[in-house]
């Protein structure tokens, strides 16, 4: 590079053998290039600017997985949310999308009706691990929503689930055992829950205290029968507290590690703000239950091509973890299955009529809430599968609302599902009566 003086030098250069001068410049230059690179917060010539993405290493198509395609995908790459079946990879080629249009499309756009101030839904096929929605939406911070739903938030009652497939892997309790309990449904002190041979103890079978998320009943149970080694390892299974996809852009979720029986006790009745997951984490818990305890490798893309048309990958299914054996999976549905006829979710799937949504389909789900910071609100979840008996969707959806509440979770489930077997209800109803 030429560099151009004034026409008149200073004094200090007349006076500097040349070999001087040409050092300082070369030092002036250096300094002003270290800094404007520090002022930035790298170096330009080994990363690119903020305005452009980093360059990727060509992905080997020929020797990808599935897992490997979906890491590759939500962490160099805008996760996809279009409702379009085609989509440019951060490399060029184009993926086609796993993603259900109408019920992308669908969610979406009830979501914006209802001006919710924050919330995430996603969707499973549970025998594959094809994403068939991936949605979120704030009317309150847009730059929420490109990964709410690989963020982990607080568990809450869906946690329920994890301390019931501890006690049916075990043998502690089956769907229909009764637990022994004191206290509200909605208690949150354990030192009021009572101890173990309490004749004044209320009771009630699991399947219901999993409907009506009875907090006590859950407390007791890990506190009474389960222990703290078994409720944790069952907990690390379902992927809390671990690296379960190999990324640390997609969180499955955080674990705490209970120091004393009241502490285990919040944690298994889903009171520990400490223990969180993401939405796309609940879907893909909800899909191992309805594929036997066996979670599926997720996957964006059904298939790749490159700009020309050549095909470079086909989609397979594969396992990722088995979380639970298929025993326990059944035991989990039949407890989740009165919760959209006579437990938390009621309202959301029954008319004021006494007409229940869709009487032909069986819907098994888990509500759960409690209030969080990040953002600030009062977060309401719903995670279900359908049908309960064959089912071909896992969902999650979470609804935060801060004021009054403008819609909660299982009313969104219950508009996805809606949307989602609107054309197939009929068929399904056959298929169920043969």
């Amino acid at each position: 590079m030429k560099i151009t003086f004034p026409s008149r030098p200073s004094q200090a250069r007349r006076f500097l053998p040349a070999v001087f001068r040409r050092n300082i410049v070369i030092a002036g230059s250096l300094a002003l290039f270290i800094g404007s690179a520090l002022a930035w917060g790298h170096i330009p010539s080994s990363t690119p600017s903020p305005n452009h993405a980093a360059p990727q290493p060509a992905f080997d198509y020929s020797a990808a997985t599935g897992l490997g395609l979906f890491r590759q995908i939500c962490t160099t790459t805008a996760i996809p949310t279009s409702s379009s079946s085609a989509y440019q990879l951060s490399d060029g080629n184009l993926a086609h999308l796993s993603l259900d249009r109408s019920l992308q499309t669908g969610v979406r756009a009830f979501l914006e009706r209802k001006k919710v101030p924050y919330a995430v839904f996603v969707a499973i096929e549970p025998k594959t691990g094809r994403v068939l929605a991936n949605v979120s939406y704030s009317a309150q911070d847009h730059g929420w929503e490109p990964r709410a739903a690989f963020t982990a938030y607080p568990m809450a009652s869906l946690f329920k689930l994890i301390t019931a497939a501890a006690a049916f892997e075990s043998g502690a309790a089956t769907a229909q055992t009764s637990l022994h309990f004191r206290g509200a449904p909605c208690s949150e002190s354990p030192g009021l829950w009572g101890k173990p041979g309490r004749s004044r103890d209320a009771s009630m079978p699991l399947s219901n205290a999993m409907a009506h998320s009875v907090n006590p009943a859950f407390g007791r149970l890990a506190g009474d029968k389960l222990g703290k080694p078994l409720l944790v390892n069952t907990a690390q299974r379902f992927g809390l507290g671990c690296d379960i996809y190999g990324s640390r852009e997609i969180a499955s979720g955080t674990l705490t590690s209970p120091d004393t029986i009241g502490e285990l006790m919040r944690m298994a009745a889903g009171l520990d703000h400490g223990v969180r997951t993401s939405p796309f984490h609940a879907a893909m818990l909800l899909a191992a239950i309805a594929n036997g305890g066996v979670m599926p490798v997720p996957s964006f893309v059904d298939a790749v091509a490159d700009p020309a048309g050549t095909h470079l990958y086909s989609f397979r299914a594969a396992p990722l973890a088995t979380v639970t054996s298929p025993a326990a999976a059944g035991e989990l549905i039949r407890s989740m299955s009165e919760t959209v006829i006579t437990g938390t979710a009621r309202r959301a799937f029954n008319d004021r009529s006494g007409h229940r949504f869709g009487s032909e389909l069986k819907v098994a789900g888990k509500t759960g809430s409690i209030c969080g910071t990040a953002p600030k609100g009062y977060y309401n979840w719903f995670a279900g599968l359908a049908p309960a008996d064959n089912p071909k969707i896992a969902f999650a959806a979470l609804v935060i609302n801060n004021g009054r509440i403008r819609l909660r979770a299982p009313a969104l489930g219950r508009a996805a599902l809606d949307i989602f077997f609107s054309e197939n209800l009929l068929q399904l109803a056959g298929t169920q009566q043969k």
